[in-house]
């Protein structure tokens, strides 16, 4: 891994990276308001789902692929996965110089704008179950006075993944995880996981017209223009690009890849 002052880049490509093909709901929001950027995109498919390995071998990861995105002279490292993030992420602030945004689940605007007392989080076993959650919770629903039905939604990053948004199975088991929450009478439901927002049509479908179903994407992406204004290497002047670049691709792999992205792309295997 660099040293702060040898990462220290004004201009160059934002790194963004997750365990699978959900980081794409983040880098399409940050492609949305930064026409200009360019994105380099990893997606370690090869070693997903996060959730399944140790901590260690995900923060080995993390480290590997930002170290990655360095070399290729990044201004800005987005750790677009929450089991990553929860992990990893103050590790690897200690490690390098630019900006470095993670995602979470977004508790916070849930627990101040419910009006029924209680708000829903879906997320992965090991997001749910990590210590950066526990702290969230701390932070937030301090007293508990707001109810948070918190559902390990096991399996429903591997629908997306494989492409079975709408199929039977991945529509059972949206059913399953939302039960408790509308049963608590929730209105607000915060997806924990950057794969669940390809699955926001199916999930409002089953929490129904009165829960509003919160997507962090948008507020990621903005949260990366804010450190590249801040920063001063903000790239306004040219069309931006992507490249994909995902461990152990398929074909199969490639073709989700450009459903989720919403065009047809060519995506590179990558090996590290």
């Amino acid at each position: 891994m660099y040293s702060r002052e040898e990462t220290c880049v004004q201009k160059g490509i934002i790194g963004i990276f997750d365990s699978g093909l959900g980081g794409l709901s983040i880098a399409r929001e940050v492609r949305k308001i930064l026409p200009s950027e360019d994105i380099l995109y990893v997606g370690d498919c090869g070693n997903a789902p996060y959730g399944d390995q140790p901590e260690a071998f995900v923060i080995e990861r993390v480290l590997k692929i930002s170290d990655f995105f360095l070399k290729h002279n990044a201004k800005a490292i987005v750790v677009a996965c929450n089991t990553a993030t929860a992990a990893a992420i103050d590790i690897l602030r200690t490690k390098v110089s630019i900006p470095v945004i993670g995602v979470e689940p977004a508790l916070k605007p849930a627990v101040l704008n419910t009006k029924t007392g209680a708000v829903g989080v879906m997320a992965t076993t090991r997001t749910i179950s990590s210590e950066r959650y526990q702290k969230l919770l701390n932070t937030y629903n301090p007293d508990n006075k707001v109810k948070v039905v918190s559902m390990k939604c096991s399996g429903l990053m591997n629908c997306v993944e494989n492409g079975a948004w709408d199929a039977p199975e991945t529509i059972d088991l949206i059913e399953k995880y939302t039960k408790p929450i509308k049963e608590a009478n929730a209105d607000f439901t915060v997806l924990g996981c950057t794969h669940y927002p390809f699955l926001k049509k199916q999930i409002s479908k089953a929490l129904g017209p009165n829960v509003m179903v919160y997507d962090p994407s948008p507020a990621v992406a903005k949260q990366v223009l804010h450190q590249l204004e801040k920063q001063g290497s903000l790239e306004l002047a040219k069309p931006g690009t992507e490249r994909f670049l995902i461990t152990g691709l398929t074909p199969k792999t490639q073709e989700i890849i450009s459903m989720l992205w919403g065009k047809p792309v060519s995506a590179e295997n990558l090996e590290i």
